[in-house]
This record gives C-alpha cells, structure tokens and sequence, in this order.
C-alpha cells in the first residue's frame, strides 16, 4: 500500500511539474493534471488536499535537487572551490539531459505570477535565494576579490543555461555555460594564498554519471 501511495504522489508531481512548466500555473487546471498523471481525482485530494499543496510539492523538490546538489554532491568533491563551481555545470549538463527536465519551476512560476497569486512568486523567490545564496558561499570559498558580483555573473549564465536548454531540448548549453564560466573565473581577481591558486588551476572536476 506505502509503495502503491508513494507511486500515485510521483505520478502526480511529475505531471503537475511537466505541466506548470510547459503549459503554465495558471493555465494548468486539476482536471489537465490528473488526465496527464493518469490518476483519480479523489487522490489528488487524498495525497495534497489542493492544486496550491501539489505546486508547493513541485517546488519542494525542485529545491531539494539544487539543496543535495550544493549540500552534498558539491562539497563531497576533492578538488578546489573553484572547480567545485565548473562541476556544477557538469550536474546541470546531467539534470538537461534526463527526459524528466522540462525547465526550471522557479523560473517559469516568477515571470508568470508578476501582478497576480503573489503567494507564489514569494515561494518560488524565496527558493531562488536560497539557492543563489548557496552559489554565493561557494564564490566565497573560491577566494573572489568580489564575491556578489561573481555570484551575480553565474548565476546569469546558470540560468540563461536553463531556459535555452528548455527551449532546445538538448544538454548543451550547460557544456557552453561552463566554457563561460571558465572564462569568468579566469578574470576575475582572488585572495587566494599561492598553493591554493595552484590547485584551482589542475584539470576540472568533473561529476560523473549516477
């Protein structure tokens, strides 16, 4: 019964996902979510109670994906904070490649919900700066001169990288973005001492398949 019920919750958010993504929040009604999911309605109600819980759930794991990256997968790695920031792009290139990525929620859910529902572009807001702010520590961890403005490059590459690999549907933009970061990273100016800058510049990590 536990894995018949965790099986309907998958089904339900990655429909609503697809869907919000794809065809909007807004424009995406109970009914559409459920033919797409392929469940019954009873348990959309069951398993979230409303279309606002299941679009908190989406956004949820979103975040948690971008939390395990930061949190884990990243620091996990043996190498400097500077190429902890080029693997990232590595994770990216995997996350577009899945048949799953149908683009960025956070994204879609703040240029949607401009003027009307402020409740969910507060939500998607709040997790976009939990996310940067993580990019953030990573920058500082690197040694930048000056870490905001770093931040604020790659975070626009990050997610210009997003939206045309949702656009294209193909993994390369995160392999170009990466190629952009790299060029950033090299000009900018750290306080790094001498053994760590020579560790910063062996060959990047990489993240391997999972």
């Amino acid at each position: 019964m536990k894995e018949a019920r965790k099986s309907i919750e998958e089904k339900l958010l990655l429909a609503a996902r697809r869907l919000f993504c794809r065809a909007g929040i807004h424009a995406t009604g109970v009914t559409r979510i459920l033919e797409e999911a392929g469940v019954a309605r009873a348990s959309l109600y069951t398993h979230y109670g409303s279309k606002e819980n299941l679009l908190k759930a989406v956004f949820d794991t979103e975040a948690n994906m971008w939390f395990h990256w930061f949190d884990l997968d990243l620091p996990h790695l043996k190498c400097s904070p500077r190429e902890r920031i080029l693997a990232l792009f590595d994770l990216l290139e995997k996350w577009f490649a899945k048949e799953d990525f149908f683009g960025c929620v956070f994204i879609n859910a703040v240029a949607e919900h401009e003027k009307d529902s402020r409740w969910v572009k507060d939500i998607a807001s709040a997790y976009r700066d939990q996310i940067i702010d993580r990019l953030r520590s990573l920058v500082v961890e690197s040694g930048a001169k000056d870490p905001d403005m770093l931040t604020q490059k790659l975070g626009l590459i990050i997610e210009g990288a997003i939206v045309t690999a949702m656009v294209t549907q193909n993994s390369q933009p995160a392999y170009i973005a990466r190629l952009a970061a790299e060029d950033i990273l090299r000009c900018m100016e750290y306080t790094l001492s001498p053994a760590e800058n020579s560790a910063s510049s062996a060959a990047p990590a990489s993240m391997e398949p999972v």
